[in-house]
């Protein structure tokens, strides 16, 4: 079979390798949609991921075979597969954060993920997909589920101002979820103009171009010299995770989404004297019937963020080539082994 196996920064290489064999307990499946995440971009940037692994966590797929002692799964099922898969037994797993699990296995990152034309899972690492929800969309639960924790980890009430930093799909997912929790207005900065129409036609009250526009100034006006009650960090860059620390108001709280590697100065004068609240939110685990279930509820849109489809054999050319670039028309690109 083909895949897309991962070496290190700039070195990603489409290959042969062997259908998985099954062990007890495991699932063949045959990947019929797999998105290109910001972190398989920022992997091929500069290194982040185990080498010779499979990438691949944002999939769709089918079954065709089941292991030893499998129940509930028969060929021809369809699923998603977890990017967490927790161990269940250590301290953090028994008190209920298993996105914090010891022992955890991500998919595509520790072990082969799904860019490939076959990959295996663990059973009870696999989320059923109803009837009626396309491949596509169903490669879009993951993306979906980690903005969903995020939301959940804040402190985001009714009737909430949200700043959104990063109009990514992280971004523009964490912007649906707040209002599905109820914000009243959420603003989105973004410097990219394809991205920033994008949050527009999704509904944002306000997109703000900080590289444009006085973000600072914008915030004041727009919340009454206040600032927001909640601001989700979704871009990785150290300038705009710099940036909150002075846009949300006296008590409020930043849940930091996005993974940034450079040291980001940190504001914690404003800190202290406003008694603000960070928080971080790493990857997703329980959200991921919950997506799954708005999705087919249809009270989320996804596909205004699908912007290319592309098989197996562009994932570099067609793929990373065009996600690496700062003003790419693009947002999310999935691929169809």
């Amino acid at each position: 079979m083909k895949a897309a196996v991962y070496y290190g920064a700039g070195d990603t290489r489409v290959e042969e390798r062997p259908v998985p064999e099954l062990g007890p307990d495991e699932v063949l499946l045959r990947v019929k949609a797999c998105g290109i995440c910001g972190s398989d971009v920022e992997a091929y940037q500069v290194g982040i991921y185990e080498p010779g692994v499979v990438i691949g966590h944002e999939l769709a797929a089918e079954v065709v075979e089941v292991g030893e002692g499998v129940e509930g799964w028969l060929p021809g099922d369809r699923a998603t597969v977890n990017g967490v898969i927790p161990c269940l037994t250590c301290a953090y797993c028994r008190a209920g954060r298993p996105s914090l699990c010891e022992n955890v296995v991500m998919t595509g990152l520790t072990m082969d993920g799904g860019m490939a034309e076959f990959m295996k899972a663990p059973a009870r690492a696999l989320h059923r997909l109803p009837e009626g929800m396309s491949d596509i969309e169903g490669a879009l639960v993951d993306p979906l589920a980690m903005a969903l924790h995020g939301v959940n980890l804040s402190r985001l009430r009714p009737g909430d101002r949200v700043l959104v930093l990063g109009g990514g799909p992280i971004g523009l997912f964490t912007a649906m979820a707040a209002f599905l929790a109820g914000a009243a207005e959420v603003y989105v900065s973004e410097v990219n103009p394809y991205r920033a129409e994008l949050a527009r036609q999704l509904g944002a009250t306000r997109v703000i171009d900080p590289s444009r526009e006085n973000l600072a100034y914008l915030m004041d006006s727009l919340t009454g010299g206040q600032g927001c009650d909640v601001a989700f960090l979704c871009a990785g860059s150290a300038e705009s995770m710099a940036e909150p620390f002075t846009l949300v108001k006296k008590g409020g709280q930043m849940v930091v989404l996005g993974i940034c590697h450079d040291p980001v100065p940190a504001d914690f004068l404003t800190l202290v004297m406003s008694e603000l609240e960070v928080r971080g939110s790493y990857a997703s685990y329980d959200e991921y019937d919950r997506a799954i279930a708005l999705l087919a509820a249809g009270r989320i849109r996804p596909l205004p963020l699908v912007t290319g489809t592309i098989p197996l054999e562009q994932v570099v050319e067609e793929g990373f080539a065009v996600l690496t670039r700062r003003d790419a028309r693009a947002m999310k690109i999935i691929v169809q082994p």
